[in-house]
């Protein structure tokens, strides 16, 4: 396998130096071995191209995947667990170590260990996957565990993005010309904005809390009466807690994570791939003054906006992009943003509560802390009942003293959402 980055890839990939990773971690009940552990993640490696691969920059500066026969099995980092508050040091710990060592793969282990309870943290590069990969790979290592002679399949790398769209629309001459007109008007641009002075980002920080059974299941409950999901009530929940908090500058608009999948039938849902869409939407002024019709009214906008997403628009104009990603990264690591987080969310995921003897007591959302723009990002999942939230960001973006406000603001719309929230 050798192929060019796609650029989100290559945005995320941000020139091999930044820590720009996915984290997600599981706490298990019972006795785990060592060499199963191994065994496991050998096969989950064989499974997924990704995890047998390199990048490399090639003389024109453009980032490819490389296959590595001689790569060296994932690596698990073995630590002696003390409480339930360790993988939390680790997961931030992990966050910001970059991959750096060629020939070892872009994922690894941590196995935070005591003889009945374990923690393990499951580490990529953002580059090759998103948060439904890590929970995947996370998902395949604890069958295995329960099975070590489980085929849990494999299947052939993509040879490039391009491959994914029609040959009647790649090789379209108007739309080629469309595609390198796009390219220079972006080049042009990035040469002028390229020169602001980058952001120092050295004060991240990870806030980590979950919603109980009880509340969980009557927040779920009431989404489903009103009719509305329950990623637009959480949407509308921190935008309107951040809008409460006076210190702050709120833009009333954050970006949605969309997972790409649902678009591409080639892509089956547990392959590693690392290229969501980012939909913006705001919080528009609204006579309404409770949470469920503000949140009726986002997911229908939600809904609107990823009706137009045009899968193979996005990869040709994308890939004509890619000389640019050094300026690209440039530009991202001097902007602010204009809005006021992101929101990944996850819902319920595919996580079983028990594997053999091993049984999974909690799941933490996947996360990750960005070097680039701004790094405000909001992590969801659900599991065993429970809404688990990660929050993300930098103190020269939201001093961490608000981000517990915004939090604590957000859980009260939720929990009490009949209560005037504008």
């Amino acid at each position: 396998m050798k192929r060019k980055l796609s650029l989100i890839e290559g945005t995320m990939y941000a020139g091999g130096s930044s820590a720009v990773n996915v984290v997600s971690g599981i706490r298990i009940k019972g006795i785990l071995s060592e060499k199963a552990l191994y065994d496991a993640l050998s096969k989950v490696q064989e499974k997924h191209p990704l995890l047998m691969a390199n990048v490399v920059e090639e003389e024109d500066g453009i980032p490819y995947f490389t296959e590595r026969k001689d790569i060296s099995g994932i690596p698990v980092r073995i630590v002696r667990r003390y409480g339930n508050e360790d993988w939390e040091k680790e997961s931030i710990t992990e966050c910001l170590t970059p991959f750096t060592l060629s020939g070892q793969p872009l994922a690894r282990l941590v196995w935070i260990r005591s003889e009945q309870i374990s923690d393990l943290i499951f580490v990529c590069h953002h580059c090759i996957c998103d948060g439904r990969s890590v929970l995947t790979m996370m998902d395949e290592t604890l069958r295995l565990l329960a099975q070590p002679d489980l085929d849990i399949g494999t299947y052939p790398s993509i040879l490039s993005v391009e491959e994914l769209v029609p040959d009647a629309i790649r090789l379209n001459r108007a739309n080629k010309i469309k595609v390198r007109l796009f390219a220079k008007v972006v080049k042009l641009s990035l040469r002028l904005l390229s020169l602001k002075k980058e952001i120092k980002r050295d004060r991240p920080y990870l806030l980590h809390w979950k919603i109980n059974r009880d509340e969980s299941a009557m927040i779920l409950e009431t989404c489903k009466t009103a009719g509305i999901s329950i990623h637009a009530a959480l949407s509308v929940a921190f935008l309107k807690a951040h809008q409460q908090i006076s210190t702050l500058k709120s833009h009333s608009r954050l970006y949605c994570a969309v997972d790409m999948r649902k678009f591409l039938p080639d892509v089956k849902e547990d392959m590693f791939f690392a290229f969501p869409a980012m939909i913006p939407l705001q919080l528009k002024n609204s006579k309404a003054n409770d949470l469920w019709t503000h949140a009726r009214q986002f997911k229908e906008k939600l809904q609107q906006e990823i009706s137009k997403i045009d899968v193979n628009k996005l990869f040709m104009y994308s890939s004509g992009l890619l000389r640019e990603l050094p300026r690209m990264s440039k530009y991202a690591r001097a902007e602010r943003g204009a809005h006021d987080f992101t929101f990944s969310n996850m819902g319920k995921v595919n996580i079983k509560e028990k594997y053999g003897s091993l049984e999974v007591e909690t799941l933490h959302s996947p996360s990750t802390l960005f070097p680039f723009g701004n790094p405000s990002t909001l992590f969801s999942t659900s599991f065993r009942g429970e809404i688990d939230f990660i929050f993300t960001s930098d103190e020269e973006f939201l001093k961490k003293e608000d981000a517990v406000i915004l939090k604590t603001n957000a859980m009260q719309l939720l929990i009490n959402p009949t209560k005037p929230c504008s």
